[in-house]
């Protein structure tokens, strides 16, 4: 049994930080069901596509399903119901009465504008938890901005300090704020249905991508705070040398010592403890971090002359953190990320597996209870007889006049 067996998730998410929320719940054995408007998802018409013959930039066949879709919709179930109907509004309001949570990421105040606030959701169902993800919160002068991931790192400080000091400000490659806000969404539903066993009662979990994102600063935020000037030093960090990438002769490795010891280690490796006499490479952070253009020489030098296995493989046999620089297509490759189920074949809903298609795993591991993404991403629609037969008791010929009517 999964840690979030029988509990049921109303999905009303798109893009990606609440659809990135949803898939961990499912992960974790939660009933997530995605609810989508008739047309359905927009990402179900974006490129890359994934079908019965391998995965392309365009569209091959009418089997052909979204990656996004194939992605993020896995371990899911899917129903239509159009929101924008009174009598989709209504159905929503009768769902909420068999649901555990409503996780959304509309802009603030858009819910309300469709007669679903959390006041009525209450209404319908007192024990309801229901989690908003946006770009600023529900509240704040930022409220009504609209928002995504490169707005969101922007405005948080992320992309001041990403980057060379010699070039404009840079965005982190992936969608951090996205992610980041996905992972707050799921610690807060997790907080509120712990809370809900003591109370009885839901809560409003409410979270932002600029909190989020100016949290995961805490450890640069430290140094402002004690007066240093925030500044971009590429792969280097203010508070530590060496913190670096270094060329080796086949490509790229990084190297992190933190510790005074670490540092000693980092001498022994390059065999070089003659220079632990040498005031320039005292082990104390302050003598490193006024000497980082010397210690940075020195580390690459070394590096130079030898592979990155090479190079990695010595600096871990001496207890120093460093690792190779990896694309993401060596990133799927990765022994250790296939030996921990990181990587995972992608499937079609009817067709089965994609050739060469490939997705990230459960993240969150348990010993004594499964964790996974056990099914491929449904067909527009595909759980209507289920959900609302089992839910509400709605029959087929109940179901075809809301098709008729367009409500579903």
């Amino acid at each position: 049994m999964k840690p979030l067996d029988r509990v049921v998730v109303l999905d009303l998410t798109r893009f990606l930080a609440g659809p990135y929320c949803t898939l961990l719940l499912a992960g974790l054995g939660a009933e997530v069901i995605r609810v989508e408007a008739p047309a359905g998802d927009p990402y179900r018409d974006r490129p890359p596509f994934g079908g019965p013959s391998g995965a392309s930039l365009v569209r091959q066949t009418d089997d052909d399903v979204a990656f996004a879709i194939l992605h993020r919709a896995r371990g899911k179930k899917s129903i239509t119901l159009n929101l924008r109907a009174p009598a989709g509004v209504e159905l929503f309001r009768r769902l909420c009465a068999h649901a555990d949570v409503v996780v959304e990421n509309f802009l603030p105040g858009t819910l309300e504008t469709m007669g679903l606030g959390f006041p009525v959701l209450q209404a319908a169902n007192p024990r309801l938890i229901l989690c908003s993800i946006s770009g600023f919160g529900q509240r704040g002068p930022y409220r009504d901005w609209r928002a995504f991931d490169p707005i969101v790192q922007a405005m948080s400080g992320i992309s001041s300090i990403t980057g060379y000091p010699d070039r404009p400000p840079v965005r982190c490659g992936a969608a951090i704020s996205d992610t980041a806000a996905s992972l707050y969404g799921v610690i807060g539903v997790l907080a509120a249905l712990r809370a809900r066993e003591r109370t009885g009662q839901g809560d409003w979990v409410d979270v932002a991508m600029l909190d989020g994102s100016f949290f995961l600063l805490a450890d640069v935020l430290e140094y402002v705070a004690a007066g240093a000037a925030p500044e971009r030093l590429g792969n280097g960090h203010p508070g530590t040398v060496p913190f670096n990438v270094y060329r080796a002769r086949d490509g790229w490795i990084t190297l992190c010592a933190v510790t005074a010891d670490e540092w000693r280690h980092v001498l022994r490796a390059l065999g070089r403890e003659d220079l632990a006499a040498d005031p320039r490479f005292d082990a104390s952070a302050a003598s490193r971090q006024a000497h980082r253009e010397e210690i940075d020489a020195l580390v690459q030098d070394w590096v130079a002359g030898r592979t990155v296995v090479e190079a990695v493989g010595t600096f871990q046999t001496h207890h120093v953190p460093a690792g190779p620089v990896r694309d993401l297509r060596e990133a799927l490759e990765d022994e250790h990320l296939r030996a921990r189920e990181m990587v995972v074949a992608l499937e079609h809903p009817t067709r089965g597996p994609i050739p060469g298609a490939k997705g990230v795993g459960m993240p969150i591991k348990f010993l004594h209870h499964p964790a996974a993404f056990d099914a491929p991403a449904p067909t527009l629609g595909a759980h209507n007889a289920d959900v609302y037969g089992r839910l509400l008791g709605l029959g087929a010929a109940e179901l075809e006049t809301l098709r008729a009517d367009g409500v579903i």
